[in-house]
């Protein structure tokens, strides 16, 4: 084990080479700047990494951990010779050479930190061969791969899917299998399991631990220490300089740890505390069962700890009710054969003025839940009540009732859309009515408390930022409200240790000041901190109460969750045991025989398995009517979209054959596009309409349910186009506003645009019901063949056509995030929205191509 502090200059000396194992890569005193930054991303970094390692590179945000792979890959240049990467028979590369590239990226496979900038394709097969095809292999050798590659990543029943309908961790395991279908010597993971709840996690750990054990070298580059410990060898990186090179054990001692920006958990500190106090036991790993061997194998000769108590139940709740759910039913795209319930019968009541922690696995409905106390989601059934006002009930003014239970959303720093980062923040109270020097105040404050100082970044590009920086701005968005409820969507995710531990104290510090604050995580060690816990099961509040009674009488196995650390270590000790020790300080105790869990025992006799004994006792009945009268909020759109959903029902169009199919789309496409008066695509929107009806077994109401809600932008496009004279127009005005004028022939071609783009919209709805991508992309193949013998890049434009399916739901799914940040911070949505929308969802587009282009090219296209 080595170590040095970031100051000092000279390289860091390597740890010995593992006994037998060749080199893989070799850097020595890489240094590397972006542009004309000052200080450097990476400074003068040696180090060696052998094959068959397991090795985890870790650091804060912002320390150089992904600069570095990327000067490895290629796609940072490093100075010459500073990078080499040896072949399997000990050719040697540079990684600064463009001559290079393809065969380092041959050896080094890369998965980045987010699925959907890397998959290529609409169908998880043909994703899967993008690499080895890329390579020129033989086709049989193609299959091979993508075989055993969909094997060992789990997918192989989903092969034929499409990614737009596979979960976060099915979509992260379609990237690995991307890479391992290349069948390179090493795979690396960029903080690529980040966004992902700790069970869905967890196959993905397996699968690089079974990697590794058979030889192939993995580089996981993680914030987790419980991750680390799963390799064998960790770096650590600190203001660009490598600061720590050797074992996880070793890393865990050092006093040094919390500088270079981590943050223990209750497993670390426990670990910690016994490794220190009895030099001669070894913990190799975060398993309980480990530590809880340990435990018994020193506790007879311990020092028995001073007295802990467990900390008291919540507080008593003030008089109100802040939120309230009475069997709520919420489903996504109803009556398709994508079909599914958001909330199934939620029923959740929350007093005043404390602190609530959603804990569930992936698609149990956190998201959903948090979306209709801010009234982004209505409930398809059922009562939602916000301070008593039923979110449902037309009287309730939802912009009014957003301002007060402000919502941080899910993946903010892709919904930040002012240009300047001060601008983003004040938005939310600006809409308020807050101006002048009230607002400058408040944004200042906001940003300052998210660790992002108002005179360095209020006016930086909000784009420019890091993704830390740009989580801690939406962060500071939603604080600068300062609204009653505080919502948070998984505001810790990707941040490093320090960070994760301001966003949770800033969540506490608002509980102080009286604030409701309901936050959802995959952390059930920071879920134990709140006042109350909520599990969240398929749709249904599961259990509610504080968090010793949570994790302890109503804990149940069934909901997919790990229990925290420290109590996990306590049922190992004791299975048939009731304490629940919640910090390392109690687990502690517990070993030694000192923890007095009387709050536990508190709960349990008081019977609070259904309901805890800080909420409500009976549910408050409805003020609202129950006459059917909803609204929509305008977000629903997103998630209604028909384009590229296979139904697969049986009917004349389902067995005409995709070649066919897609030539009279394009036929009609045309027709409606060259017609010169609306009539044309009006015609063929109406023919669509019927031939769905009548041949596609495909109800007019599935066909229509996105172009309705997209009308209002739709419209917003055609207004634009009138502001725009055309040479030659020599129609009569028909209305004239200033130097605004409209003519005949302007109002014509208006109409005529929203009637083509409806017209577009319906084909592709009906053609994408009827016909699986898979037959289409294979149509489109044989169609463009004949092309190939003249010389024409055939898989180039298969390719473009693939990217471009993939790309529809992708910048819905962008389009949504910027809406849904608009409309939680009092945003008015409809076409006062669109100019807010269009500018950043084209800058995110440019963005998603530029990170596409750069995982295309990892995966050897055009190499």
């Amino acid at each position: 084990m080595t170590e040095t502090r970031p100051e000092d200059s000279g390289p860091l000396p390597e740890a010995g080479p593992p006994a037998g194992r060749r080199l893989l890569v070799g850097i020595r005193d890489l240094s590397y700047s972006y542009g004309e930054t000052g200080r450097p991303a990476l400074n003068r970094i040696s180090a060696n990494i052998y094959r068959g390692e397991h090795t985890a590179i870790l650091g804060a945000n912002g320390s150089g951990k992904s600069t570095l792979l990327n000067c490895i890959n290629g796609l940072c240049r490093p100075p010459p010779g500073a990078v080499s990467v040896y072949g399997p028979g000990g050719e040697l590369y540079d990684s600064s050479r463009d001559d290079h590239l393809g065969r380092i990226r041959r050896i080094i496979g890369t998965v980045l930190q987010n699925p959907d900038d890397q998959i290529v394709s609409t169908v998880v097969e043909s994703d899967t061969a993008f690499g080895p095809e890329n390579m020129d292999l033989p086709p049989e050798e193609i299959r091979l791969r993508v075989d055993r590659a969909l094997a060992a990543a789990g997918l192989e029943a989903l092969r034929n899917r499409s990614p737009q309908f596979l979960s976060g961790g099915e979509r992260q395991r379609l990237a690995i299998a991307g890479v391992l279908a290349m069948e390179g010597e090493a795979l690396v993971l960029d903080e690529a399991l980040s966004m992902l709840d700790p069970l869905a996690r967890e196959p993905l750990l397996s699968l690089a631990d079974t990697l590794a054990g058979n030889g192939k070298t993995v580089i996981q580059v993680t914030h987790s220490l419980e991750e680390a410990f799963r390799c064998s060898r960790c770096l650590v990186l600190d203001r660009g300089a490598l600061v720590f090179d050797g074992k996880p054990a070793d890393l865990l001692r050092l006093p040094s740890l919390e500088d270079w920006g981590f943050r223990l958990n209750e497993a670390a500190k426990t670990i910690r505390m016994i490794t220190g106090k009895y030099p001669g036991v070894h913990i190799t790993s975060f398993d309980p069962a480990e530590t809880a061997a340990a435990v018994r194998a020193v506790k007879a000769a311990s020092a028995r700890a001073p007295s802990v108590s467990a900390r008291p139940p919540c507080a008593p709740p003030r008089a109100g009710e802040a939120v309230s759910f009475d069997g709520v039913f919420h489903h996504y795209l109803e009556g398709t054969a994508f079909a599914a319930a958001g909330l199934d019968g939620a029923d959740l009541h929350v007093p005043e003025g404390l602190s609530v922690a959603l804990i569930g696995k992936s698609g149990s409905g956190k998201t959903t839940l948090l979306k209709h106390i801010n009234a982004l989601f209505l409930p398809s059934r059922g009562t939602v009540r916000v301070f008593g006002q039923d979110t449902a009930d037309r009287k309730t003014d939802l912009r009014s009732l957003r301002l007060r239970a402000a919502l941080a959303v899910q993946h903010p720093e892709s919904a930040l859309f002012e240009t300047w980062a001060a601008d983003d923040v004040a938005y939310g109270p600006r809409n308020a009515g807050l101006r002048g020097g009230g607002l400058v105040a408040r944004v200042r404050d906001a940003m300052n408390e998210a660790g992002l100082p108002y005179d360095e970044y209020g006016e930086r590009e909000s784009r420019a930022l890091s993704g830390g920086e740009k989580r801690r701005l939406a962060l500071a968005g939603v604080l600068a409200m300062d609204s009653p409820v505080l919502l948070l969507d998984e505001p810790s995710a990707s941040l490093d240790g320090k960070n994760r531990e301001r966003v949770f104290a800033l969540a506490g510090e608002r509980r102080r000041r009286g604030k409701t604050v309901i936050v959802s995580t995959h952390s059930v060690e920071a879920a134990a901190s709140f006042d109350l816990v909520a599990v969240m099961d398929r749709g249904r509040v599961a259990a509610f109460g504080p968090p010793r009674s949570v994790f302890g009488p109503q804990w149940k196995a069934g909901w997919g969750l790990l229990l925290p650390w420290t109590a996990r270590v306590a049922r190992e000790l004791d299975a048939g045991g009731t304490a629940v020790p919640l910090t390392a300080e109690e687990l502690a105790a517990f070993i030694e025989g000192n923890f007095e869990d009387n709050a536990a025992s508190s709960v349990a006799a008081a019977g609070t398995e259904a309901r805890p004994s800080c909420a409500p006792a009976e549910a408050v009945p409805s003020s609202a009517s129950s006459s059917g009268k909803r609204r929509k909020t305008g977000i629903e759109f997103f998630r209604n979209m028909t384009f590229g959903q296979f139904l697969g029902r049986p009917s004349a169009l389902r067995r005409l054959g995709a070649g066919k199919k897609l030539l009279l789309l394009l036929l009609l496409s045309a027709l409606g596009i060259a017609g010169p008066h609306p009539l044309f695509p009006l015609s063929v929107l109406v023919l669509a309409i019927a031939a769905g009806a009548v041949f596609g077994n495909v109800e007019p109401k599935y066909l229509l349910r996105g172009f309705i809600p997209a009308f209002p932008y739709l419209l917003f496009l055609a207004l634009l186009q009138m502001l725009f004279s055309w040479a030659g127009d020599t129609s009569p005005v028909i209305f004239s506003l200033g130097p605004v004028t409209v003519t005949g022939d302007e109002l014509l071609r208006s109409c005529s645009l929203v009637c083509q783009l409806g017209a577009l919209m319906t084909l592709l709805s009906l053609y994408t019901a009827v016909t699986p991508l898979r037959e289409t992309l294979a149509a489109f193949d044989r169609a463009l063949l004949p092309l190939s013998r003249a010389g024409i890049p055939v898989r180039d434009i298969s390719v473009i056509l693939g990217i471009a399916l993939r790309f529809v739901p992708v910048l819905a799914g962008e389009a949504e995030r910027i809406v849904t940040a608009q409309l939680s911070r009092g945003g008015r949505g409809g076409l006062k929205s669109a100019p807010g929308m269009i500018i950043p969802l084209f800058l995110r587009a440019l963005e998603r191509s530029e990170t596409l282009a750069k995982a295309m090219a990892l995966r050897l296209y055009h190499s």
